[in-house]
């Protein structure tokens, strides 16, 4: 499945590098536990290597993949609910599910928004902690600063909003 060495994204955390295996007695039997390393959040966490498939951790994307989210954030967003309650739950949902694309949407349509109208603070905090999730899975993806991928998402999302 995964090794030491390899960049995930955990979806409720951010993105990170397995740093090694453990193996725990717990309960009087041996687990084996994955220590994943969080870029730019000085702290690891132990997931279980049984629990690993359902806690929703995921290699980062590929070039090919990034490319498609690119692509996908230029593209103008279709059905943005006017009212905020309906707005905020769906990109909630979006949010949980841990899938890139999902995180694209939010991204996306809140910066949409903002352009004709002034988010609201909530909208604002969940723009800026989806941005910036997108933002580093791509950096620790292509080995690249977060601060240069978040300036081309922002280009990307200036140019999309021009059309």
């Amino acid at each position: 499945m995964f090794k030491v060495g390899d960049k995930v994204a955990y979806p409720p955390h951010g993105v990170g590098v397995i740093e090694s295996t453990e193996v725990r007695v717990v309960g009087g039997k041996e687990v084996t536990y994955y220590r994943i390393t969080l870029l730019g959040k000085n702290m690891s966490i132990l997931i279980p290597e049984v629990g690993l498939e359902s806690s929703g951790v995921r290699p980062v994307l590929s070039e090919e993949e990034i490319e498609e989210v690119f692509s996908y954030l230029a593209e103008k967003p279709t059905n943005i609910s006017e009212k905020w309650t309906i707005r905020h739950r769906l990109n909630v949902d979006r949010l949980k599910t841990g899938n890139i694309r999902e995180l694209a949407t939010v991204v996306r349509n809140l910066s949409y928004r903002s352009k004709d109208k002034e988010l609201s603070y909530s909208e604002k905090r969940m723009f800026e902690e989806a941005f910036s999730k997108l933002a580093e899975e791509i950096a620790l993806s292509l080995g690249e600063p977060v601060r240069k991928v978040k300036q081309r998402i922002r280009k990307i999302l200036k140019e999309a909003q021009k059309s």
